[in-house]
């Protein structure tokens, strides 16, 4: 567990979800062709595509992110910087959430200069702070562990950087 401010939300189970956002991964099919390209002959042009393509990822994403986002707005759900104690298998908040039972928590945590917005299925206890993440997506607990794992190393650095300044 960590201790950080994350930008959260809390909506009440049950609801529609995030609906999976429009679109084809055009990347992905682009960097299928690009790998049968001979190693040798083209390896410029290959290496100049995939730089392409890594820009192009990145476009993807974020606009899967802003297209989330609204998605979220537009359902009045609002995320909010919030310091918690946070942890793959869930968090304790400052201070209490609006919701309590069945909900799902959307995080929204910069990792590597992207940013990831996760909604995961919990359990808020009745004193509203504890909250214990339910059948979390292998794939968000894996961006979950990898953010904490980020921050640690971060609060690491600024400790040794301080005992060494």
């Amino acid at each position: 567990r960590i201790d950080a401010t994350v930008d959260l939300a809390v909506e009440a189970s049950g609801g529609p979800g995030l609906a999976p956002v429009e679109g084809r991964r055009l990347a992905s099919e682009a960097r299928g062709v690009l790998d049968v390209l001979s190693n040798r002959r083209d390896a410029e042009v290959k290496r100049a595509l995939s730089m392409v393509l890594d820009a192009v990822e990145a476009l993807e994403r974020e606009l899967e992110l802003l297209q989330r986002r609204n998605m979220l707005s537009a359902r009045g759900v609002a995320l909010r910087p919030c310091p918690v104690s946070i942890g793959a298998d869930g968090l304790v908040a400052e201070r209490a959430l609006d919701r309590v039972g069945e909900v799902v928590v959307h995080l929204c945590l910069y990792m590597r200069g992207q940013q990831h917005l996760l909604s995961l299925p919990a359990e808020v206890a009745p004193d509203g702070r504890q909250v214990c993440f339910n059948n979390t997506d292998p794939a968000d607990r894996d961006t979950l562990v990898a953010w904490i794992f980020e921050q640690q190393r971060k609060e690491r650095r600024r400790e040794l950087d301080a005992v060494a300044g």
